[in-house]
């Protein structure tokens, strides 16, 4: 297909699908960061390991993994953005039917207390706090 042929609705359907999976890359990389750190404080406990800096290693798993998180989330955020300038042109002002991201932005914001990009930040930052309070109580 040529890149120059294709339409605002196969654009729209394209990056949909990105921020999809960008989705599924954000819930893996969280499921991943908290099965990882798991496992190396189970191993750290069982093996009774002495060695201090070892127990700050689940922190360093999970600070990563939710940076590589946020870059997944501003990569979504971006896309949203032009989403919104396709509906836009597609839907025009049409307040019954505006199109989704344009949905999001006026009735739940990216920002917003009950959004997802801040249950996500929220998420991460507690999920942290809880490794590094992990790490110093268990450490030797």
């Amino acid at each position: 297909m040529d890149v120059d042929s294709l339409s605002h609705v196969e654009q729209y359907k394209m990056l949909r699908e990105e921020i999809m999976h960008h989705i599924r890359e954000a819930d893996r990389t969280g499921f991943w960061a908290v099965t990882a750190a798991g496992a190396v404080y189970a191993w750290l406990f069982v093996n009774k390991v002495s060695f201090t800096a070892a127990w700050y290693l689940p922190p360093a798993i999970i600070l990563f993994s939710g940076l590589r998180a946020l870059a997944s989330t501003r990569r979504m955020m971006d896309i949203a953005k032009y989403l919104m300038r396709i509906e836009t042109i597609s839907f025009g002002n049409d307040d019954n039917l505006c199109g989704w991201e344009r949905h999001l932005q006026t009735h739940v914001g990216h920002y917003a207390v009950f959004s997802p990009a801040v249950f996500s930040i929220v998420f991460w930052i507690g999920l942290l706090a809880a490794s590094f309070v992990t790490s110093w109580w268990l450490s030797p």
